[in-house]
This record gives structure tokens, sequence and C-alpha cells, in this order.
């Protein structure tokens, strides 16, 4: 009995005094959506589609959740898009006389994007738009 209970403690004594650390990796929600992308646009508002090239990068470091979109609107244009889970918000941005505005949600291997879009030079109505990238 007495050996038994000294066995106890000593492996007590072993346990406890091992550190366990637990790595988790780290995932960013932007590593699937960065590259070079066709992008298939349709303007509601003049009812004409397009089809162009995008390319998705991130900005910031690791506990950034920010990206820019280059060739937005295929104007040349470069938008920053802020991932939560499976959603990119576009915020409203002024960039290079374009009014931006608008959102996307990411499933699968697709990007689903609306948006607005004016031109602030023409004082223009504004092009409401529907976009899907898929990578």
């Amino acid at each position: 009995m007495k050996t038994t209970a000294l066995m106890f403690v000593a492996l007590a004594l072993v346990f406890t005094s091992c550190e366990i650390t637990i790595v988790e990796p780290r995932y960013d929600n932007r590593d699937n959506l960065v590259g070079s992308h066709w992008l298939e646009e349709y303007s509601q508002s003049y009812h004409m589609n397009s089809n162009f090239k995008v390319y998705i990068r991130k900005i910031g470091g690791y506990s950034s959740n920010e990206v820019v979109i280059d060739n937005f609107y295929n104007a040349g244009i470069d938008v920053v898009g802020r991932v939560n889970g499976n959603n990119i918000t576009i915020p409203l941005q002024y960039v290079n006389g374009y009014e931006i505005e608008g959102a996307a949600t990411v499933y699968r291997n697709e990007i689903s994007f609306t948006y607005r879009v004016r031109d602030t030079y023409t004082a223009s109505s504004p092009d409401y738009c529907r976009a899907t990238v898929w990578y």
C-alpha cells in the first residue's frame, strides 16, 4: 500500500512539473482571397456586362483585416475592403474622383459583390453594380 501511495505521489510530482504549451495555428481570412482574379460585373444602372481582371492583396500585418482591390470598377483604382469572416465591407471612400461603397460575401471559391460607384467629376448618377469573382 505504501509503495502504491509513494508511486502516486512521485507521478503527481512528475506531471505537475511538466509544462504543456499549446500552439494554435494562425489563420488569416484574407489568405484565400489574395491573387489575380477575373471579375464579371453587371451594371444595373446601364444594363451592361463587363469582364476584367482585379488583383486582391493584403495590407497591414497579421492583425489587420484589410485588403486592397486593384483595378476596381475597371477604372484602375485601388479600393480598400475590410474582411470579417466570410464578409467584405467596402466602406465609403473617395478614390481618384470616384465615390465607392459596397459589400461582398465569400462562399466556397466565389466572391459576390454589390456596390455603388459615382463619378464625382461629372456629378453623374450612381452606378449600382453586382459582380462575381471566382478564385
